[in-house]
């Protein structure tokens, strides 16, 4: 057994891969190997398995097209961890990505997760595997739904294997867009140490890892064990000019030229990073104190002028200049992170002992721990949220409350610090035994194991606003009423605070409150998640099932069962919807047990021929039984057809499923609310000249006024569908060449991809269900409600199967290899070109989001190249990661348009600009140490500016872009 280690260790997928042209053998050692050397050690090892296969063999290629990021890739292009390494590749840069860069937005497993969605087809599609194991899901709150890249350490991987077409007849749900492989170093004799340093040219954003592992190989076994501290510093707003200020960014459709307005306190373009401060005043409009900006405005403008002495109007209709009285600065606005600070510390271990000569016990241990952040900002101001639309409440601050100084009913819009806190507990453990035998003149592999993950979370929602106390203090004719309307639900006690709060002061409207005010209005509270994933797996496979005249028949058959859980509890008030301005959820609590089998075959069947040196095909079907839904069949085939020495064809078809995730069945009433003009398409529809005709005949036939508008905020309910949903089915194609000159050490391979996914499930939107229903769908009329005013109340926005997408593209990739007099030279480049992505919604229009930013979809081409230079110690890299162009204008319909604000015809700035990064670094070994200094983003390339029409902080396009700018790194290891 002891000489069979590094074919045994891994279970299903311990295959080396090169880059270029497919998976090559197993290398588990923890040096890095340069992939050159790889394929020449290959001959020394007969039997392998490979990614998207359980079968071993004694290829050197495979059926399925891969992509490899090895461990000497990241390290010279000074990667400081998985998810920045798994995310800048070319089937996930470009799209829209769950990663660091959210702040303010719910996303799923909550702030600070990062997960890779490939191809732009969602994290929910994408299944990621940990040394070929299907990996347990981490993070908060109740949409827990992919791995977290936050639970692997850099420093233990060896490299990801990522398969770039469905494998569900393999390894079951979720696997549609592809799999990620991750594999990590276990097989260690030795130690080693290092540390890694990324540091800014500009403050924020740096980045710090130190590592630790040590290993021992002995006679009947191995073990070894790692630690790695790794901690990221925020990025603020303030950190970098063109997230620190929003400005609309419009051109003048006649010159080409800007159009912002100039601030005259600084000279330059307007900001309008969050309006607050300002109060409207009923009959009067929107005012500002004059005292916010002093003598920087003529506040004595016409049209600026107020009933009030000390305040003055802004946005007066008419005046396109006065936007610029608009108060927009703010503090907390500025201390925003752009990027989340994470501090995480991760421990493993992986051992084996050979019990007999044919027999091992191994196991697999891993321990992370992540804190991360995100500091936000929120508005205070009197609203139309929750309980308070009851009986047809005030959503002002009536004229009889003591604290409005005005006479007539006003809101006011202050800011406060909203921030959010994750710690997540991540623990993984794999026993099992693995070993071979003979029976019926074959030998036989087989292996079984166990496999349990927890994620367990609490995060914090603070400070929120309480939504009892915002009541009372907003209600009238007294500061403070100890009964408010929808009840006293926190037991609070209007003595703590008998004045209210002067909601009009510059100081409160600034958002300095006082500890009394402070401690009565706002609450930090907990919340707490769990995610329970464990299964048990057993798989036997043998080489030689039967012989045909072209070689023996692979075989390999396998079952799973598996349980997983979810239990999110929110904080107390959360659930109890007693927090204002923001949404709220109920617990999400809920299980599913699955049952699998497997099969699947390698069969030769032409060899030595003209035209066909080899011919296999590879077939595989998977039966899955789902408590939470029933059951579902995948199959999968394959053609692997070597040409030639020079020459190989690859291509499959198969099917793919996505059993509906936990959240998506059993999700909390989560309640949230979007205003009238967000949500009905007969809003005002007298002034929307492109409403479509049949709409506009509904809202008409319904008696609803064509200049309605006003109305509180409809409430809009979130549920999970359990007994309703379906899976979601997928068919995939894949063709491939792949051409290996004799000339040359040269390998390119191009891959066509096409996708089809069926039944997604997703949620149709509140405005999407209100239209429908308009456009004669009775189905949807049930699911909203209207008052007698005509104004939208309710909206059941559940998750429904409702998509079919389609994506289709190409991937290239290449590898060149010489030896020179001066040194050995590599050159490596991957890219992807989407040809189609479309979705079509319950049968209807079909949407082309080829290009956009829409859907999450990005750029038509992202790409990567590399140049490595090696000379003795030395080793140089140079790197370019480019994202290709992407616009929105197909999608809106129009370029330019009318505006009021300034009065002129102005030009929309709805696109990204061809972005490229570059990288260098320079390497160092000296025996046991190795020195490295490099530079990331040499020529700090800034993400593309956008308009408000797309995805941006300040003008920065998110959020595949770097955020960091140029930046210099460090690292130092020594092995022992």
């Amino acid at each position: 057994m002891q000489n069979k280690r590094s074919i045994l260790l891994g279970s299903s997928v311990l295959a080396g891969v090169i880059a270029i042209a497919g998976p090559t053998l197993a290398q588990t050692s923890s040096s890095t190997v340069p992939p050159t050397q790889q394929a020449g050690e290959a001959a020394t090892v007969s039997e392998v398995v490979v990614t998207g296969s359980r079968i071993r063999r004694n290829e050197f290629t495979s059926t399925q097209p891969i992509q490899v990021i090895t461990a000497e890739q990241s390290e010279l292009k000074g990667v400081p961890d998985a998810a920045t390494a798994l995310l800048g590749s070319s089937l996930a840069a470009g799209s829209f990505q769950l990663n660091d860069q959210l702040t303010g937005y719910v996303t799923a497993g909550g702030g600070g997760t990062q997960s890779v969605a490939l191809r732009g087809l969602g994290a929910q599609r994408t299944l990621t595997l940990l040394n070929g194991r299907r990996a347990g899901p981490a993070g908060t709150r109740g949409q827990v739904q992919a791995f977290d890249l936050n639970v692997i350490p850099q420093s233990i991987v060896e490299r990801f294997d990522i398969l770039k077409d469905g494998a569900s007849s393999i390894y079951g749900s979720d696997a549609v867009a592809g799999v990620i492989n991750i594999i990590t170093k276990r097989d260690v004799d030795g130690g080693s140490m290092g540390v890694y340093a990324s540091q800014p040219f500009e403050n924020g954003g740096e980045v710090y890892r130190i590592d630790g592992s040590w290993g021992k190989t002995f006679d009947r076994g191995y073990f070894s064990v790692a630690g790695e501290y790794y901690r990221a510093e925020a990025l603020r707003r303030q950190d970098r000019a063109d997230t620190a200020c929003t400005t609309d960014n419009l051109r003048s459709a006649a010159t080409g030229e800007r159009v912002d307005f100039i601030d005259p306190r600084t000279g330059s373009y307007k900001c309008l990073n969050l309006t607050n401060q300002y109060v409207n005043v009923s009959g009067v409009g929107n005012l500002v104190r004059k005292s916010l900006y002093g003598s920087a405005y003529n506040y004595n403008t016409p049209g600026n002028t107020s009933p009030f002495p000390d305040w003055a109007r802004f946005n007066v209709v008419g005046d396109p200049g006065s936007y610029l009285y608009a108060p927009t600065d703010s503090v907390y606005a500025n201390r925003q992170t752009v990027i989340s600070p994470t501090e995480r510390g991760t421990v493993t271990f992986f051992g084996g002992y050979d019990l007999t000569p044919n027999i091992e016990l191994y196991t697999e241990l891993l321990y992370n721990h992540r804190k991360s952040s995100q500091n936000g900002v929120g508005q205070v101001f009197q609203s139309f949220a929750q309980r308070n639309t009851i009986n047809g409440a005030p959503n002002v601050l009536p004229a009889s409350n003591p604290n409005n100084p005005f006479g007539a009913n006003a809101q006011t819009v202050g800011v406060y610090e909203s921030s959010s806190f994750q710690s997540v507990d991540y623990y993984r453990a794999v026993v099992g035994a693995r070993g071979q035998f003979s029976a019926l003149n074959r030998n036989w592999d087989w292996d079984i194991y166990g496999q349990y993950s927890l994620s367990d979370a609490t995060y914090n929602n603070g400070p929120r606003i309480y939504l009892d106390r915002f009541l009372a203090l907003n209600s009238p004719n007294v500061a403070c009423t100890n009964n408010p309307l929808g009840g006293n639900v926190s037991n609070f006690n209007c003595a703590d605070l008998p004045n209210g709060i002067p909601w009009t002061s510059a100081r409160v409207l600034a958002g300095n409150y006082t500890d009394a005010e402070r401690n009565f209005l706002f609450i930090t509270e907990e919340g707490t998640t769990t995610y329970d994933h464990a299964y048990l797996e057993g798989v036997i496979s043998t080489d030689r099932l039967f012989t045909l005249p072209a070689g023996d028949v692979g075989f390999a058959f396998g079952a799973q069962i598996r349980h997983e859980k979810i239990d999110d509890t929110p904080p107390e008030q959360a659930a109890k919807r007693n927090i204002a301005l923001y949404t709220s959820a109920g617990r999400t609590v809920g299980s599913d047990d699955i049952r699998e089998a497997f099969v699947e075959l390698d069969v030769p069947l032409l060899k030595a021929l003209p035209f066909a040196e080899a011919l296999d095909l590879n077939v595989s079907a998977r039966i899955s039984d789902y408590d939470s839904y029933g059951t579902n069949t995948t199959w999968k085939a394959g053609v692997n057809w070597q040409l030639s020495s020079e020459y190989r064809v690859r291509g499959s078809i198969g099917t793919s499923f996505r059993a509906p995730a936990l959240y998506e069945l059993y999700l909390g009433n989560q309640v949230g609310y979007g205003a009238q003009s967000s949500v009905d398409p007969c809003y005002d529809y007298g002034t929307n000249s492109g409403l479509d005709p049949n709409v506009l005949a509904a809202c008409k036939a319904l008696g609803i006024p064509d200049n309605k508008t006003g109305g509180s905020s409809a409430t809009i309910y979130s549920n999970g569908g359990a007994g309703v949903l379906e899976a979601e089915t997928a068919k995939s194609q894949s063709l491939g060449v792949v051409w290996t000159p004799k000339f040359a050490s040269l390998s390119v391979a191009v891959d066509y991809f096409d996708i089809e996914i069926e039944n997604e499930v997703s949620q149709f939107g509140a405005y999407n269900i209100v239209e429908y229903c308009l456009r004669g769908r009775t189905d949807f009329c049930s699911l909203f409600t209207r008052d007698s005013a005509f104004s939208i109340v309710e909206v059941n926005n559940s998750y429904v199967n409702i998509n079919t997408q389609w994506s289709r593209g190409i991937d290239l990739t290449v590898r060149y290899d010489r030896e020179t007099p001066f040194g050995d030279l590599t050159f490596q480049t991957q890219n992807t070109w989407k040809l189609e992505d479309k979705t079509n919604t319950l049968g209807g229009e079909v949407e082309d989001f080829l290009g956009t930013t829409f859907n999450y979809s990005g750029p038509q081409y992202v790409g990567n190249a590399s140049i490595t230079f090696r000379k003795g110690d030395w080793t140089f890299n140079y790197a370019v990661d480019a994202i290709g162009k992407a616009s929105d204008y197909k999608q809106y319909g129009y370029r330019t348009a009318p505006s009021a604000k300034y009065g002129q015809d102005i030009e929309y700035k709805m696109w990204n600009e061809f972005t490229t990064y570059h990288s260098a670094s320079l390497r160092l070994r000296i025996e046991d140490w190795a020195f490295q200094v490099g530079v990331n983003n040499l020529f700090d390339e800034r993400p593309p500016s956008s308009d408000a029409s797309t995805w941006r902080i300040g003008t920065a396009a998110l959020n595949g872009y770097d955020m960091r700018g140029r930046r210099g790194f460090v690292s130092v290891r020594r092995s022992f």
